[in-house]
């Protein structure tokens, strides 16, 4: 009777463990995506960042020229009118899990 049992514990176990590591590997490969992915929109971030960093800058360089010549400003867009001007996309906003009444 004991042995019987310990074959059908066994098997349950087996059968389940055996379920199992398709989905361990299934998340870990996820898990290794999802941070490969963040990790690219950080670096493209600050890439378009210190892009319209040196759009601004040059802006204003003509700015000044063109007030030493007397003409009109030129406008500087702003950091979201730029993104939009060369179409980058902005990403959702993170859902606000607090609840508000």
């Amino acid at each position: 009777m004991k042995k019987i049992a310990l074959v059908i514990v066994s098997l349950i176990l087996t059968i389940g463990f055996i379920g199992c590591v398709p989905l361990a590997i299934g998340y870990a490969g996820y898990a290794i995506s999802s941070s490969n992915d963040k990790a690219a929109q950080k670096e493209t971030d600050a890439k378009n960042l210190q892009t319209y960093e040196t759009y601004k800058a040059d802006a204003e360089k003509l700015n000044l020229e063109r007030a030493k010549a007397n003409l009109k400003f030129q406008p500087v867009m702003t950091f979201a009118e730029w993104k939009l001007a060369h179409n980058i996309p902005t990403p959702a906003p993170e859902p606000n899990l607090a609840k508000s009444n």
